[in-house]
């Protein structure tokens, strides 16, 4: 049995289509070492890529995120770099599936979504002299269920259908016999009263440049023993309590949105 050649032609064309998967590889890796020493501080640094990702997936949501490619990259880069033979063959080649990996997760370093404009929508609140009768007709008009509470400009907390229900409850069925509320006081109350039935501190705020990265964290992450579960991230100019809402991002708003896979960068 004769044994199968290879044409030459064919061991051509593999050896180049090899060699610029090793090139777009090395590209991208540059791209990336760049935006991780300006996220250091100092363009000129001379710190290792890796004690740079180190450090940085400490305070940066975006190298935190793809922490492990990053690591694996690395890895490869030395490969690539330190056991080349010749300038036209590489012993360490990166799959396709690798370059495109790389080339993904640089431009997010460069670009990657934010939670602003993507979460931007006009924000339903209420202050805590406002009726109860204007809470229910807003959650059967909207059909949300989380709504910031301001005394003037004041933030006070995240009203929830869960704490309005319990206030109804215990209200109506509340164990008060003949003295209980009739439903003319019940829906003269005001979200001073219900916003008590609300169990912790259920809302945080993250400025309009925050990555949608932070905003997944904040929900991934589990309370303090001495709270409970993040319902809403409540989006402002620079993320603090007084500043205008300029827009708000639920567990469900993530869920609806991740058919967009949030690796994938903004499409503008």
């Amino acid at each position: 049995m004769r044994p199968l050649r290879t044409k030459p032609e064919s061991v051509i064309a593999l050896v180049k289509n090899e060699r610029e998967r090793g090139e777009r590889f090395l590209a991208a890796y540059n791209v990336i070492e760049h935006e991780l020493r300006r996220r250091w501080g100092d363009p000129g640094s001379r710190e290792s890529f890796r004690r740079m990702v180190d450090v940085l997936k400490s305070r940066d949501s975006v190298v935190r995120r793809f922490k492990d490619d990053l690591e694996e990259f690395a890895d490869l880069r030395n490969a690539i770099v330190h056991e080349r033979i010749s300038p036209d063959y590489l012993i360490a080649v990166p799959l396709e599936e690798t370059v495109r990996r790389i080339e993904e997760i640089a431009q997010l370093m460069r670009k990657p979504p934010l939670v602003y404009p993507r979460f931007s929508r006009e924000v339903i609140s209420f202050d805590i002299g406002d009726r109860a009768d204007r809470v229910l007709q807003t959650i059967k008009k909207t059909s949300f269920s989380q709504f910031p509470v301001y005394e003037e400009s004041r933030y006070i907390g995240l009203l929830t259908d869960g704490a309005v229900a319990r206030w109804m409850a215990d209200r109506i069925h509340g164990g008060c016999g003949k003295g209980c509320a009739g439903l003319d006081e019940i829906l003269s109350a005001t979200v001073k009263e219900i916003i008590g039935y609300e169990r912790g501190n259920r809302a945080r705020f993250l400025p309009r440049n925050a990555t949608i990265y932070e905003a997944q964290e904040i929900f991934r992450e589990g309370p303090p023993e001495t709270e409970r579960q993040v319902l809403a991230v409540l989006i402002t100019d620079n993320g603090k309590p007084e500043e205008n809402l300029l827009g708000i991002i639920t567990p469900s708003d993530l869920l609806r949105d991740f058919s967009r896979d949030f690796r994938d960068p903004s499409p503008d």
